[in-house]
């Protein structure tokens, strides 16, 4: 082997490494952000479940709370409406993975509106769109360019499907597969 071969082996095998370790970072402060907001959005749910099921006569609260969902949304996030999932992959493949700011705290009350009154929605959906758009907003903030953004956004939306079913393997692998 020559030296210029060997050389640019060990370049190739430092930036390979410095890369590793920055996108340990990242995924490691998405799952963190993205954790802390899910766990808020599964406590809150949890106790809300719990306080309003105590009531003889909750499922009168579903019609009220369809209609402040729905005004909700469409007032202050249309961009929130939907399951989820939908919009944060369309975010990724045609926004580069740019979400309004205004999604993550819309859909997180819209969705505890929702289920805490007894009506029929999922968790997974609405903690991956407050898993992107936290993702989003991180990127935004710390002025990401776009190819790393996208990634940190999917690794925003492996963590919040990571925090509804406790699995991180899943989460990651839910990651590649969004990113072919």
């Amino acid at each position: 082997m020559t030296r210029n071969r060997i050389f640019r082996q060990m370049v190739f095998s430092v930036i390979v490494l410095l890369s590793t370790l920055k996108w340990f970072f990242l995924a490691s402060i998405a799952g963190i952000l993205v954790g802390l907001a899910s766990a808020f959005f599964l406590l809150t749910l949890d106790a809300g479940i719990t306080r309003v099921s105590q009531w003889n006569y909750y499922f009168l609260l579903i019609p009220l709370a369809f209609f402040l969902s729905v005004l909700l949304v469409r007032r202050f996030a249309p961009e929130a409406k939907g399951h989820g999932t939908e919009k944060v992959i369309e975010a990724i493949h045609k926004n580069s993975g740019d979400m309004n700011a205004k999604v993550v705290p819309v859909k997180l009350l819209a969705t505890l509106i929702t289920l805490i009154s007894g009506g029929s929605a999922g968790k997974e959906g609405p903690c991956a769109q407050i898993g992107a758009g936290v993702a989003s907003v991180f990127a935004k903030i710390t002025r990401m360019n776009t190819i790393d953004r996208k990634r940190f956004v999917l690794c925003g939306i492996s963590a919040g499907f990571s925090a509804v079913f406790g699995t991180p393997i899943a989460g990651a692998i839910l990651r590649e597969k969004l990113f072919l």
